[in-house]
């Protein structure tokens, strides 16, 4: 998924983290866009042109997309990867990998709802759309891994990809990244609850297309990065999917969406940092955590 994944455990064995990092792996072999030969790289090859069959797991995420992506009007969109893939090309600087320089173009091929699911297959309408689960996909595999890990029998520990992160059982003191400079913005712990913590920022993945640097959480209507957030980090309840699906919507949605809606979804709380440094959390979220300290 071109990112680190990490597992601390407090019991179990050495075979029970090997099974967690299986079960990760074996997903980024149906969901990454880096691997020509994953079932999702063969459903953006066949776009416009056949139907791919698909197993259960990438049926169980697409459809997981776009529930989310109605639900956030399009904010968040798995199609966005004739963007984020085809224009921009993040995470792929030294490669040709640059399909479009039409931006305006390229735009038309973002449209979930002309992404097709029936039974195990899926198919893309339009010639040229890509699928993309970079805001999806590492919360899915986090919760895979973590589900196994319990059906092993395994009370404490932690689940890593990124900055999607997830803690169940033992008391965990999490670190907030600082947008702007080394070190943390803030802290806090998840107080023993099985907790999910998913931060996007705008520090993470950049290109310069025409002169001009671009971060890799665009605006699916605008087709450029959205700029009103240098972070978001976002905390819920045993859900490392939505709470990537969210984090990346919330911060393509922009200001005065994004705190919408967090007053109207009461089961996520929020930590974010605008583009001017200053600093907001909803109710949700000091419910949520224990022992939060903002640092100097």
């Amino acid at each position: 998924m071109g990112t680190h994944a990490r597992i601390v455990l407090y019991e179990g064995t050495n075979e029970d983290m090997d099974n967690a990092f299986s079960k990760m792996r074996y997903l980024e072999g149906l969901m990454s866009d880096f691997d020509q030969d994953s079932e999702l790289s063969r459903i953006n090859r066949y776009s416009g042109e056949n139907i791919v069959d698909i197993s259960n797991e990438l049926k169980e995420v697409l459809e997981i997309s776009v529930e989310v992506a109605r639900e956030t009007q399009g904010a968040f969109d798995p199609t966005i990867g004739a963007l984020t893939i085809g224009f921009y090309g993040f995470g792929r600087e030294d490669s040709k990998v640059r399909r479009f320089d039409n931006l305006n173009e390229v735009k038309k091929l973002v449209d979930f709802r002309l992404l097709s699911l029936h039974d195990n297959k899926a198919f893309l309408e339009k010639e040229g759309m890509m699928l993309d689960l970079g805001g999806i996909g590492k919360g899915f595999a986090v919760d895979k891994a973590v589900g196994m890990l319990k059906k092993r029998g395994i009370t404490k520990g932690s689940v890593s990809i990124s900055g999607d992160l997830r803690v169940f059982g033992n008391n965990q003191i999490i670190y907030v990244k600082h947008p702007r400079r080394e070190g943390f913005i803030a802290s806090f712990t998840n107080g023993g609850k099985d907790l999910s913590i998913s931060t996007s920022g705008d520090y993470e993945r950049r290109v310069k297309v025409g002169g001009k640097s671009y971060h890799h959480i665009l605006v699916p209507e605008v087709g450029s990065s959205g700029n009103d957030f240098q972070s978001i980090t976002l905390v819920m309840e045993g859900n490392s999917t939505l709470a990537d699906a969210y984090s990346t919507a919330l911060f393509a949605m922009g200001r005065k969406r994004a705190i919408n809606f967090l007053e109207n979804h009461n089961k996520v709380g929020a930590f974010i940092v605008f583009s001017d440094g200053g600093i907001f959390y909803n109710e949700k979220f000091k419910e949520l955590v224990e022992d939060f300290r903002l640092t100097n």
